[in-house]
């Protein structure tokens, strides 16, 4: 088996060279490489902070997105000068000392205080949902938006566009307040990763046609962009007459060879022996589970006050136990329909009870806890993840289950070693993934999920059954349910379509 830790790079015959590095720590420090399972492209930078496909300790998702809010700041010219610019820095600097609570506080501080409008910030689903939020967050004044793909009933999207060369790639942006998205302040535009740019110059020229403005940003932890496509933006920003900035963490040139799909190909061939047994169906469609009771069979709908946590009994595998949060029905538990700084101020105020909820349904609070956000629901989990660390004295991480299907491969210096495959909680007509978890490494698993769903769901709510029998046989399980916000239904909007040949 490969022993040498950059084997896949070589193999795959790809060429790295890294001309800027933020932190000083190298690319490897920021991403692992895996084969997708995705015809569109062969392989993935994994990355070790986002908190998606890899476990990560919780601050280190929070502090990726301060360090990028900072270099935002930096840049000459964005309207940072007003008295909410010292409550940035000190969200960013708070953001990378892991103090999580003190995030949302010192961001909204600069609202409270009078400083203008900050920026519109817009992540991508479902990779950067969390890490938009945390950018946002040391930028001040600013609110906060996520694309999504939930086809959501009554709330029709403002705008929509696709990724071509995702698994996933239709986007819907589904603002509360369209009005948000007509302003006249930069928009700071966050994602994990830049490798051809075409997504975020092709979400540049709609979001313009929309509503003109004349700067833009794009935050990435890695911008791989080769050099044609780095000519694209400044091409972009003379027809459009904007200014339009790029910062990373690390920019580097990664040469792709023609032949790489046949390469990858015959390195899953070679490692078949090594693939765990994820149980990972050939298609989309929802594998069959194991099916265990839930609160959701059970009863029609989430409840809006606290539950009293029961274990649930269960044939094998470890036990599961079920909670409701005590959480503001007002409050949104994410960034889809817009976050403002009163929404951050009053997560803060959220997290305490709810944290101490979880931590109280743990079989071994001193112990190794996962907290498992779920695809776009990541910022509020990690927020709790790291409430968690930060409150008590067990071994916190966090991750997130997604829609990218990876296919592992368990040897050394591969990024994927293992995989689960389940219905998706929210649409169980589709899969879902989560990568590397195994069974005794951790001593409880929590579960964050949201009480929505998507349009053409049969289920009344979430149903994470089939995840939850994934999950048990690892470890004992807690599911925290949020309930999903409901904006007030509203007329359709005509919005604009990314052209086709942008696409």
């Amino acid at each position: 088996m490969p022993a040498d830790p950059g084997w896949l790079w070589a193999e795959l015959g790809l060429a790295v060279e890294v001309s800027a590095d933020v932190r000083g720590e190298g690319l490897d420090a920021l991403v692992g490489l895996a084969l997708r399972r995705n015809p569109r492209r062969a392989h993935l930078l994994v990355s070790r902070v986002l908190g998606k496909h890899l476990p990560v300790a919780p601050g280190a998702g929070l502090a990726a997105g301060a360090d990028l809010a900072a270099l935002v700041r930096a840049l000459p010219g964005f309207p940072e000068d007003g008295p909410g610019a010292a409550h940035a820095h000190d969200a960013g600097e708070a953001a990378a000392a892991g103090e999580a609570a003190a995030v949302g506080e010192a961001a909204a501080a600069g609202h409270r205080d009078g400083a203008r409008p900050g920026p519109l910030v817009i992540g991508y689903c479902e990779t950067a949902t969390a890490l938009g939020h945390a950018v946002a967050d040391g930028l001040a004044g600013s609110h906060y938006l996520h694309t999504t793909r939930r086809d959501l009933p009554g709330v029709p999207p403002v705008l929509e566009f696709t990724e071509s060369h995702s698994h996933a790639s239709h986007h819907w942006l589904v603002p509360e307040d369209p009005a948000i998205l007509r302003g006249g302040e930069p928009i700071v535009l966050v994602d994990d990763e830049l490798s051809t740019g075409r997504t975020a110059l092709g979400t540049i020229r709609i979001l313009h046609a929309h509503a003109p403005r004349g700067r833009y940003v794009v935050a990435t932890l890695v911008d791989a962009r080769p050099a044609a496509a780095r000519t694209a933006f400044a091409d972009l920003a003379a027809e459009l007459g904007v200014r339009i900035d790029v910062v990373a963490l690390i920019a580097a040139t990664v040469t792709v060879p023609p032949e790489i799909a046949d390469r990858a190909a015959s390195i899953r061939a070679r490692l078949a022996g090594a693939e765990p047994p994820d149980r990972a169906p050939a298609s989309d469609r929802a594998p069959a589970s194991d099916q265990i009771p839930t609160p959701a069979k059970a009863r029609p709908s989430v409840p809006s006050v606290p539950s009293v946590p029961f274990v649930q009994a269960v044939q094998a595998g470890h036990p599961v136990r079920w909670l409701t949060a005590d959480w503001p029905a007002d409050l949104p538990e994410g960034g889809r329909y817009g976050w403002s700084p009163t929404h951050r101020r009053r997560l803060d105020d959220a997290l305490a009870p709810v944290a101490a909820a979880v931590r109280a349904a743990l079989t071994r609070p001193d112990g190794r806890t996962l907290v498992l956000g779920t695809e776009e629901l990541m910022y509020t989990p990690m927020r709790i993840a790291d409430t968690l660390a930060a409150t008590g004295s067990g071994d916190v991480r966090y991750q997130s289950t997604t829609r990218s299907p990876v296919h592992p491969v368990d040897v050394e210096g591969y990024a994927i070693r293992a995989a689960h495959t389940f219905p998706a909680p929210d649409d169980p007509g589709r899969v879902s993934h989560v990568y590397n978890v195994r069974p005794g490494a951790y001593d409880d698993i929590v579960l964050i999920v949201d009480s929505g769903v998507d349009a053409a769901s049969p289920a009344p709510v979430a149903d994470p059954a089939g995840l939850v029998a994934e999950l048990r046989r690892c470890a004992p399980v807690a599911v925290l349910t949020l309930p999903a916000y409901r904006p007030a239904p509203r007329s359709i909007e005509v919005g604009l379509a990314l052209p086709e040949q942008a696409r």
